[in-house]
């Protein structure tokens, strides 16, 4: 009789597809660059909370918002993206990055084959979701969400009705996850849509899991900001800043776009063939409604869709079921879970900085006063030229409602603009020389400190 399989051997082959898929999708994504403005700010973030030991409470970085409030919300997810640029450098950001971006790949398969669909029904909605995912790749906080919300999933549908020990899980899920960003919120929002499926279907049985939900939530206030992350997602919600690639509502016409209608035109289309759930109406309806109020939360709708796509997409397409046997499987799986690990030593080192001023970083140092960057430029700056106070970034909430709409006026010469560049004290200008105000200064004499030899910026100085 051949020896029982230990309990290391069976969880491999049970997990050999998605470890197959995630670290495919880990050797995708620790190949690029880091390329995100708001990097450098939540670096520079990270890394005052890591020198100081304490939180950084007032601004210190702009010149127009100088000592206002700073959010503290998401303070262990710019600690983490800081400490992992102390370890490794750039290098360290990328493989952070890589890491949470596999995770989500490998709990995204695991939640597409759930209903037992074969490999290749759930692969292509997998890859469809991960594509749509991939405008969120930034090197920023909210990677932790976009790992942490498969888990949860796979979590919840992995629960026995009634108590259960693994309903302790969630408590501490949910308030690490508050700390790292504030999509914790969407977290517990499915909370709540599973408790209250469960106290529908099964009564009685479905209380702990509400009991649970309220639990987490309380524990969630210990954050040392939780009014401060629930006021930002109300305003992200209700308000969005369209002037926001990310906030925009989803487009076709561009790749994601396209994924993102193509899974839910899928999900309504078998949903008519073959009918829904009740817990698939209370749980993908309002991620697509998020999913409809700004483009980077299609994320969570097509996360959560092939949980319920891939069972019927499996019945309408019938024919013979056809299965990877283990002895492929699971070799296929550890030969491609070794060259992720040995893709980790060719991370880039450096940030793709070829639209920042890089040129322009040893003139903006040898002066001082007021500098009026670019918005997108706000974040290099932070991280950068520190001792340099930007006049805006990528932080949009603390300049709304009053130095964005005056940075607006001023670059685009709108009525007023020269009482502001005067009210504000702007010394210098580091903009892209087509701006409106860059043309204007120049012909009232403000000379060129210096440029760049390709039109990218230019560094202007009053007379």
């Amino acid at each position: 009789m051949a020896p029982a399989p230990n309990p290391l051997s069976r969880a491999l082959a049970r997990n050999a597809y998605p470890l197959a898929v995630a670290s495919a999708v880990f050797m995708f994504a620790v190949g690029l660059p880091s390329t995100d403005s708001d990097t450098y700010w939540q670096l520079a973030t990270g890394r005052w909370i890591l020198d100081h030991g304490a939180f950084l409470r007032q601004d210190i970085f702009s010149s127009t918002v100088s000592g206002t409030r700073y959010g503290i919300g998401e303070w262990l997810g710019q600690v983490a993206f800081a400490g992992a640029f102390d370890v490794a450098g750039w290098a360290g950001i990328v493989i952070l990055r890589a890491l949470l971006v596999a995770t989500a790949a490998f709990f995204v398969i695991r939640l597409a084959r759930r209903g037992g669909a074969a490999w290749w029904v759930t692969l292509p909605l997998a890859v469809a979701a991960l594509l749509v995912s991939k405008i969120t790749w930034t090197d920023r906080p909210h990677l932790f969400t976009l790992a942490l919300f498969p888990v949860l999933l796979e979590l919840l549908l992995s629960l026995p009705a009634g108590a259960s020990r693994r309903l302790f899980v969630f408590p501490p899920l949910l308030l690490v996850w508050s700390y790292l960003h504030g999509g914790y919120l969407i977290g517990l929002a499915v909370l709540a849509i599973f408790a209250a499926h469960a106290i529908l279907v099964s009564g009685r049985a479905g209380l702990p899991l509400a009991a649970t939900t309220i639990v987490s939530a309380a524990l969630t206030l210990l954050n040392p900001a939780p009014l401060e992350l629930a006021g930002a997602a109300r305003e992200d919600f209700l308000s969005p800043p369209r002037f926001l690639s990310e906030f925009l509502p989803p487009d076709v016409l561009t790749p994601a776009g396209f994924l993102f209608a193509a899974l839910v035109l899928l999900v309504l289309g078998t949903a008519m063939l073959r009918g829904g759930s009740l817990l698939e109406a209370l749980l993908l309806g309002p991620l697509l409604y998020l999913a409809f109020v700004a483009q980077r939360h299609m994320i969570f709708f097509s996360f959560a869709a092939p949980v319920f796509l891939a069972p019927r997409l499996a019945s309408l397409l019938g024919g013979r079921r056809f299965e990877l046997a283990p002895p492929i499987r699971v070799p296929t799986a550890v030969a491609l879970f070794v060259v992720a690990l040995v893709m980790i030593a060719t991370a880039p080192t450096a940030p793709d900085q070829r639209d920042y001023p890089t040129g322009a970083l040893a003139t903006l140092r040898a002066d001082s006063g007021v500098l009026l960057n670019e918005y997108d430029w706000g974040g290099y700056l932070i991280f950068t030229l520190p001792e340099r106070p930007v006049f805006i970034d990528g932080r949009y909430v603390p300049y709304l409602g009053g130095v964005l709409d005056d940075y607006r006026t001023m670059v685009g010469l709108r009525p007023g603009w020269r009482a502001l560049v005067d009210k504000y004290r702007v010394s210098e200008l580091l903009l892209e020389p087509e701006r409106p105000l860059a043309v204007a200064l120049r012909e009232d004499g403000w000379r060129v400190r210096a440029s760049d030899a390709s039109g990218r910026w230019i560094v202007l100085a009053r007379p």
